[in-house]
């Protein structure tokens, strides 16, 4: 994995210099960080709760948009064995967007999902 980084710091060093490695490796690293850190803290203070689960979890719209669907925390621990997440059609999920695209290519099966009347 860090050879993945190391060789784009080297094409973005040549493309643009080391504004373009500052913004492209290391800024770029830690919002992603925060973002997985967001799914595991605000989504247990900010949002809404539909399903009653043993914890705090909520749905938080703007940690979903952030993380592509993760937000949605409240349906993931109600449903932990579901691909999607975003179970309301108004909740934003392109972590199962990416997932259907991938079955309909036959790179994924047997992907199991929150019954459908909840």
């Amino acid at each position: 994995m860090i050879f993945i980084q190391v060789a784009l710091g080297m094409v973005l060093l040549l493309l643009g210099g080391w504004s373009f490695v500052v913004w492209g490796v290391f800024v770029r690293l830690i919002f992603v960080w925060h973002c997985t850190w967001f799914v595991n803290s605000a989504t247990h203070k900010f949002g809404y709760r539909i399903y009653d689960t043993d914890d705090r979890s909520t749905n938080c719209w703007w940690v979903a948009l952030l993380t592509y669907g993760e937000g949605w925390h409240n349906n993931h621990h109600a449903f932990q064995y579901s691909a999607r997440h975003g179970l309301k059609w108004w909740e934003f999920d392109l972590t199962w967007m990416t997932i259907q695209l991938l079955q309909v290519l036959g790179l994924a099966t047997n992907v199991k999902l929150a019954p459908e009347k909840q």
